[in-house]
């Protein structure tokens, strides 16, 4: 079984650049995100809400607390706010020009409201695939059946070491023809023109999953390949 191994590097600009679902620059807060999985595999992820860049976090919470023992003048607590805040638009300004960001603004507290979107394939002939840069990861069983789970849609570790709670709220429409073998949704359609659905809220631990099997899975088997790239989490 070969292994592909892909540089952090090359991952870095396309990781920051997905604000929600893709944390590693930001951590998700509160969210909306809507999925759509096509029959031949590609998806079409659409996410809106609140996220926190955790340096610049962290960084102002240890300036208000300076504040409140007095250790800063006035004067010089609105240069400290606006040292801390640097690093978050930096990365903003980094964002500019990405097609995929319909919308991104610093909102305060280290924090910035977004909206993205963006298309990715879900390739059969990976058996796993764990990149930092899709909103899916995925592993290929032996009877061609995908199980998906969608990254970053619970609480993560950075979330608790920062205090931030996750919730959101998570659709997944699947094009007709798409089996659904196992899932962990809190509801599911009765046709397929509805879609699973799930709400995190604080403290969820288990990620969103769909165990599904697209249309002639089984004739197209995958090659023994596995791709990890960077895996998250």
């Amino acid at each position: 079984m070969t292994r592909r191994m892909i540089s952090p590097r090359l991952f870095l600009p396309a990781l920051c650049a997905l604000a929600l679902l893709l944390a590693g620059c930001w951590v998700p807060e509160r969210y909306m995100a809507r999925i759509k999985i096509e029959r031949d595999g590609t998806y079409k992820a659409s996410i809106e809400g609140t996220a926190v860049h955790p340096d610049a976090w962290r960084a102002l919470k240890r300036v208000e607390a300076e504040a409140r023992q007095g250790k800063l003048k006035p004067e010089e607590l609105k240069k400290a706010q606006a040292e801390a805040l640097a690093p978050l638009l930096k990365d903003l300004e980094a964002l500019k020009g990405d097609k995929r960001i319909d919308s991104v603004s610093s909102i305060g507290d280290g924090r910035v409201r977004f909206s993205f979107s963006g298309v990715w394939t879900i390739n059969r002939n990976l058996m796993i695939s764990s990149e930092l840069t899709t909103p899916i990861d995925y592993a290929v069983g032996p009877d061609g059946s995908l199980r998906l789970r969608v990254k970053d849609a619970v609480e993560g570790a950075e979330a608790r070491a920062l205090g931030v709670v996750t919730e959101g709220s998570l659709s997944i429409t699947l094009a007709e023809g798409v089996e659904v073998l196992e899932h962990n949704a809190l509801k599911a359609p009765s046709s397929y023109l509805g879609s699973y659905r799930w709400n995190i809220g604080p403290g969820a631990a288990k990620p969103p999953y769909l165990k599904i099997r697209l249309p002639e899975a089984a004739a197209a088997k995958p090659e023994p390949t596995v791709q990890k790239g960077l895996a998250h989490h």
